[in-house]
């Protein structure tokens, strides 16, 4: 039985400054055996299919402070799960875009120095029964956790929506299941993340840990105002 860290995304190098210390101080209250990064590990702004700021990063730039706060995440984690997010997968995804075999592209773990094991796009990790996602790849809207436990008949743990946080419990005459958002652990401030300035539902800094199988927790990071 497992009593599992879920980090939010970080979306590196957009990561909070404080965050890998928060997620150890968590990991400690809880006397965690088992870490996952629920995916978005890094953010990949700079080659996004999406219109982007002139000011941003270039992406040999963008890939080098990435690559300093992953690096403070593995040294703080040297173990764990990694769930390949929409915004991890931009590099096959561009390569995909332009015809380029996937031969020619570096695995994960390689390009980012990580002894973790890596779970490819869309993929789903059960730990005592319970499913791990990133989260792109059901329904989304309000709730989306506890929505996708109920499709998928067992209890989900997602991240992918910045702006939802907490557990949920559903329960029928035959089976009980909740659903666990984690929050994420980004600087909203960047400039990376200027598209959500305008969306008035901001991101929730947090955490997510599952004991066992059978309890769930948000822990919310309490910043001190700014």
């Amino acid at each position: 039985m497992a009593r599992v860290l879920v980090i939010g995304d970080t979306h590196c190098p957009g990561m909070r400054q404080g965050y890998v210390d928060f997620l150890k101080r968590v990991a400690d209250d809880y006397d965690i055996n088992r870490v996952v990064h629920i995916g978005d590990l890094v953010d990949w702004a700079s080659i996004s299919f999406h219109e982007k700021s002139p000011a941003l990063c270039n992406a040999s730039r963008e890939f080098e402070n990435a690559k300093r706060q992953v690096a403070s995440l593995a040294r703080a984690f040297p173990k764990a799960d990694w769930l390949i997010g929409n915004h991890d997968a931009l590099t096959d995804r561009q390569a995909l875009s332009v015809g380029l075999p996937q031969q020619v592209l570096r695995d994960y773990a390689e390009l980012w120095e990580l002894d973790w094991v890596v779970h490819p796009r869309f993929s789903k990790v059960c730990i005592d029964g319970v499913l791990y996602s990133h989260g792109d790849s059901g329904r989304a809207g309000n709730d989306a956790a506890l929505a996708q436990a109920k499709d998928h008949f067992r209890s989900t743990t997602i991240g992918h929506f910045h702006g939802q946080a907490g557990v949920k419990w559903w329960a029928n005459p035959e089976f009980r299941v909740f659903g666990l958002s984690v929050g994420c652990g980004i600087d909203a401030s960047r400039l990376q993340f200027e598209y959500g300035r305008r969306i008035v539902a901001k991101p929730i800094l947090g955490c997510g840990v599952v004991i066992n199988g059978r309890r769930a927790f948000f822990e919310p990071w309490l910043l001190k105002s700014r």
